[in-house]
């Protein structure tokens, strides 16, 4: 009898050892499509990712700009503006500078000719803002009050500082796409130019996955997310859920193709859905000028105006609409010196 249950334990035993062996944790290669994949990558990819983000670089752009105000017994109109006389009449002139930052891709460097593609609202701002009396909340008068106008403008990168100020050689404020870039004669940097294929955003479907590739509050990050809405226009424009801040702008946006390490450029993020407040804010910033709290503010005043951000609903410019653009400025592209073809994948 004792033999009996020793052979009936040693066999329970033994199944309970051959479950717990048999439990195995399998990851599978998804079955090669052709299609942008839907599934977080089976394979590692930070290699890959870590190469790509020495593609890509912080933009800074810093426009100066001086302004004129006016009493309203000046009644300077808007056709008096041309002669230049407006500026004797001026009760107080000021100077004022306003910096931008976002983030630009490095999509050509051949014969010293350096070129980046970034967002418009980067690196695009007004030459002239004017702001008039009002006679009421809901009229305002013909008489100007302001007159600000720009000086200059200084476009900066800080990974490749040593070819200096940048130039702007396209762009398209409506669309929010833009390519800077400068001839470079002595570059003491490293120039990593991005060298994966360029695809099409047409080919995303709901839920495809993407990463982002870019400067949010000045740090490079990656991050990744899912598209919704694909091909809501004809260029195949589409929305990501991943998070936005300022300085995401430029950022670049990565699909795969059946898998690491076949990387596609579909796109770049250029917005978040938002609203904007306006306050009173001191004539230096805090950084130029410690103020007093605790005592009364008695100097000029200005209007700021803050964004507030709402997250989880990243705007994107699809690359279709990007190679349109390209397209529509290559002769003038070509008689700077800059031939991008290769980087578009256009046929000639």
């Amino acid at each position: 009898m004792k033999n009996v249950l020793l052979i009936s334990l040693s066999f329970l035993f033994i199944l309970s050892e051959g479950c717990v062996n048999k439990t195995q944790k399998t990851k599978y290669a998804p079955v090669a499509s052709g299609k942008y994949d839907s599934e977080y990558p089976y394979k590692n990819s930070s290699a890959e990712l870590e190469q790509i983000t020495h593609m890509v670089t912080k933009v800074f752009c810093i426009v100066y700009y001086k302004t004129y105000q006016f009493d309203q017994s000046s009644k300077i109109r808007q056709q008096e503006l041309v002669s230049g006389d407006f500026k004797k009449q001026a009760s107080s002139i000021s100077e004022s500078h306003e910096s931008y930052s976002g983030t630009a891709t490095i999509i050509e460097f051949e014969k010293n000719h350096l070129a980046l593609l970034t967002c418009a609202h980067i690196i695009s701002n007004p030459d002239t803002i004017i702001s008039f009396f009002n006679k009421s909340e809901a009229i305002s008068t013909e008489y100007i009050k302001a007159i600000t106008i720009k000086q200059r403008q200084e476009i900066f990168l800080k990974d490749i500082t040593s070819c200096g100020n940048m130039n702007i050689l396209a762009v398209d404020k409506e669309n929010d796409i833009a390519i800077i870039g400068k001839k470079c004669e002595d570059v003491l940097e490293p120039i990593n130019v991005f060298s994966y294929p360029t695809g099409k955003a047409k080919d995303l479907r709901w839920g495809s996955f993407v990463y982002i590739i870019g400067y949010p509050l000045g740090n490079i990050m990656v991050t990744s997310g899912l598209v919704s809405e694909p091909n809501s226009d004809e260029y195949g424009t589409f929305l990501i859920d991943a998070l936005f801040n300022k300085g995401f702008s430029g950022g670049i946006i990565l699909a795969l193709r059946d898998g690491v390490p076949n990387f596609e450029l579909v796109g770049i993020v250029n917005s978040v859905s938002s609203k904007t407040e306006y306050f009173l804010k001191p004539e230096k910033e805090v950084y130029e000028y410690h103020y007093n709290e605790s005592a009364p503010y008695k100097g000029e005043s200005h209007v700021g105006a803050q964004e507030t951000l709402n997250y989880g609903i990243t705007f994107a410019i699809p690359m279709e609409k990007i190679r349109s653009f390209y397209l529509k400025n290559r002769n003038e592209l070509y008689s700077q010196e800059y031939d991008l073809d290769g980087f578009f994948r256009i046929n000639k």
